[in-house]
């Protein structure tokens, strides 16, 4: 399962030492790791089903 969640924060002091230079939109790579993760879990699913019907069938045609 993939939970997503928005986190806000508020009053935040970061030092300029401590800043991000070139991190402007973090809504642009928090999509691409989103839409890559949701890939991964669909296949990650998809393997445990045909992993679930691979054992129930060798177990079927073993049976007496």
């Amino acid at each position: 399962m993939t939970q997503n969640a928005d986190i806000t924060f508020k009053d935040v002091f970061v030092a300029d030492k401590n800043k991000l230079e070139y991190a402007t939109d973090f809504s642009k790579g928090t999509n691409k790791i989103l839409e890559s993760s949701r890939l991964l879990v669909a296949w990650m699913a998809a393997g445990c089903q045909v992993g679930a019907y691979e054992a129930a069938l060798k177990y079927t045609l073993q049976r007496v």
